[in-house]
């Protein structure tokens, strides 16, 4: 236990800290096991690392039980516990407050041995920097490219909608590199994962949002807004309700050699760097020709449109001079991911771009997409996928 004099120090700095620094997250919360669950895939679920699961409850093994609570602690770093230190000294070194470290790792104690690990929570700093809105800019793509939230930007410009004009000027909160949140080592798992995670965010609806407005924004499908926040297509939404708001973090993946594309699967990871409304330049992997297209709509794989009649003639070009349903691997390069793919270039159904001299949009699939007519894999797809990435 501490000492009299040390906890008169530990007093006077948790209060200076508890009155300058937030809660935990709301996104922490408990659980009950239920049937099928593992550690491996509760972590998953609630995209926490299955190390600070064990350490948030007081873990020795992966094992859990049926109608075990379990703690679900708020995104954290794992902080291994040196000679010297005590907890209001690691609370103050995290720009946080004992009670905050006390919850997070559900503690009753506070002493500390030397090697154990704690989780601390990430936290967030403020400068800012201002950008100019180009042409074909959203916000998600403007968010991701300057590594800050949505709400950040919406927050720091008090915009009352989503929607961007050309020009306008912008406000860009930026963090320092050991925040959590400014540089690509930071977005990823603490636990140096290789694979996609997701981080839950907060937004506050603005007049003139809706579920698909949002998603659209924040480079999500609808569907998956409405299952966090446990809302129906038809919900109403209202000016100032508190979202929940997935961000998926998709590290980068080796590939092959400078030619092939990264192998990424579809529904967890390529449906998220290319989502609705992103532009990306497709190479031909046989001839190497490129040409740009626009993601317009498609929830199994991407539903896409050439983004000029140039980029029309290219296409036809490749396929020989006329538009097919024969599959040929390409290439989808969009903000400076080379992702794998498949396409086929016949023009069907729905259309957005009305000036691109091809009526309707064409299919890029993906590892593991599937087709919209049974929501089955297109075998010949997945064939010329894996040609892309040198995948034998």
């Amino acid at each position: 236990m501490f000492h009299t004099t040390r906890w008169k120090r530990l007093t006077i700095q948790t209060t200076l800290l508890a009155l300058l620094l937030p809660t935990t997250s709301a996104f922490a919360q408990s659980i009950s096991v239920s049937s099928g669950d593992t550690l491996g895939n509760l972590a998953y679920r609630y995209q926490v690392p299955v190390e600070q699961l064990k350490i948030a409850n007081h873990l020795s093994s992966n094992m859990i039980m049926l109608g075990q609570k379990l703690y679900i602690p708020p995104l954290s770093e794992v902080y291994t516990v040196k000679s010297g230190d005590v907890m209001w000294k690691i609370a103050a070194d995290h720009q946080t407050t004992i009670p905050v470290l006390m919850e997070i790792n559900q503690r009753t104690s506070y002493d500390l041995l030397v090697g154990e690990k704690i989780l601390v929570p990430k936290t967030t700093a403020s400068p800012s920097t201002t950008y100019t809105v180009k042409k074909g800019d959203v916000l998600w793509k403007i968010a991701s490219q300057n590594n800050v939230t949505i709400q950040a930007i919406v927050e720091a410009n008090k915009l009352s909608s989503t929607e961007l004009m050309i020009g306008q000027k912008l406000i860009i909160p930026q963090t320092n590199p050991s925040d959590g949140q400014a540089s690509d080592d930071s977005w990823t798992p603490v636990n140096d994962s290789t694979k996609p995670w997701v981080e839950n965010m907060s937004y506050k609806v603005v007049k003139g949002d809706t579920p698909w407005t949002i998603s659209i924004a924040h480079g999500i499908p609808m569907t998956e807004l409405l299952q966090v926040n446990k809302l129906s297509e038809n919900a109403e939404l209202q000016i100032g309700q508190t979202l929940v708001v997935p961000v998926h973090h998709i590290p980068k993946t080796s590939v092959k050699s400078a030619k092939y594309g990264e192998y990424l699967d579809w529904f967890e990871a390529s449906q998220y760097l290319f989502p609705i409304n992103a532009v990306a330049t497709v190479t031909d992997f046989e001839t190497g020709k490129s040409f740009q297209v626009k993601r317009t709509i498609g929830a199994s794989h991407s539903d896409t449109e050439p983004l000029t009649s140039a980029d029309t003639a290219i296409i036809k070009e490749i396929w020989g001079g006329d538009f097919s349903w024969n599959v040929r691997p390409v290439i989808v390069e969009v903000d400076g991911r080379r992702i794998a793919a498949s396409m086929t270039s016949m023009p069907h159904s729905i259309e957005y771009i009305t000036d691109n001299n091809f009526t309707g949009h064409f299919d890029i699939h993906f590892l593991n997409s599937l087709r919209h007519k049974d929501n089955a894999i297109d075998p010949d797809h997945q064939a010329a996928i894996k040609i892309a990435a040198g995948v034998k």
